[in-house]
């Protein structure tokens, strides 16, 4: 998943970030592998902060967008989500 936030967002609100997904994936089963980080601004036209996490099987995945924890980071970090995007796919 990839993050734009909006212009008003600080270091330390991208930072808090940091942590609350940190903390969301340490608390769920199911992630095989889940790394988190701000774009290194190499190229022109990228988003500013991905997650990229393999999950044992989609009911781990599910489990995991459903759980309370990862549900109130949606919530608390929204108003500085100016656009995101994600994609789903299998890993053999």
């Amino acid at each position: 998943m990839t993050f734009t936030f909006t212009p008003s967002t600080t270091s330390e609100t991208i930072d808090a970030l940091a942590h609350a997904l940190e903390t969301v994936s340490h608390s769920c089963a199911g992630i095989e592998s889940y790394h988190h980080g701000a774009d290194l601004r190499l190229r022109p036209g990228t988003a500013d902060y991905a997650v990229a996490a393999v999950f044992r099987d989609q009911q781990a995945l599910t489990d995991y967008m459903t759980d309370p924890q990862h549900q109130r980071v949606n919530t608390e970090f929204a108003t500085f989500v100016a656009a995101k995007s994600s994609v789903q796919f299998p890993v053999p």
